[in-house]
């Protein structure tokens, strides 16, 4: 909130305007990237619906269940699918580049293009104190593009609310359901692929 000097009679100055920032499309957005306009910038850069979003760099708490997914990825899934970390997903309808923090895609080749969300059999996303946004608008934003599987892990509440079944009109995804650090779940994908939840989170 901006609080004025009300100790005199003068008029406060006038509100600093901005200049408008005008929504950078993806292949713009991959020409700054080349040109290394991002290279000095803590955190991970991202294209959010024409924004670019810097997120915060990861903290332990954020990045040890991470390192635990990494691996419980590489045991499960290495030999059918392709596994990226933080890396781009190139999200075209959505105008949007996300990187997510680990991302199940079709094992094939990726020199000459990123993947795209068809591409994509399960996303996961970690949250410490990103909670909201990773639950609002790139929840929508994954939905809206049609991905199949989306895991968003709260840190803080040690536990992973699953989305499934993207309704892509509604921008929302039909099934969502919370488990719990005692539980169990698999991807749809590969069913064997099973994830003791409390795994991820340090309780000594």
């Amino acid at each position: 909130m901006t609080h004025f000097d009300t100790t005199n009679d003068s008029p406060p100055n006038p509100a600093v305007e901005y200049p408008v920032t005008l929504p950078v499309t993806i292949d713009q957005y991959f020409d700054l990237v080349q040109r290394g306009h991002f290279e000095e910038i803590d955190g991970q850069v991202e294209l959010i619906g024409g924004r670019i979003v810097r997120m915060n760099p990861q903290g332990p708490q954020h990045s040890n269940p991470l390192d635990i997914l990494a691996e419980w990825s590489f045991q499960s899934a290495n030999d059918l699918f392709r596994l990226r970390f933080e890396k781009p997903i190139v999200l075209r309808g959505v105008g949007s580049v996300p990187e997510p923090d680990i991302a199940w895609v079709e094992r094939k080749s990726y020199a000459r293009h990123h993947p795209s969300g068809d591409d994509v059999s399960l996303l996961i996303e970690a949250s410490v104190s990103s909670g909201a946004y990773d639950t609002g608008e790139k929840c929508e934003m994954y939905a809206r593009s049609g991905i199949p599987e989306y895991w968003q892990v709260n840190v803080p509440r040690q536990e992973i609310r699953v989305h499934r079944n993207p309704d892509i009109e509604a921008s929302s995804f039909r099934t969502i359901t919370t488990h719990l650090v005692q539980e169990t779940i698999s991807p749809l994908c590969l069913s064997s692929a099973a994830l003791n939840i409390s795994i991820l989170f340090d309780n000594g």
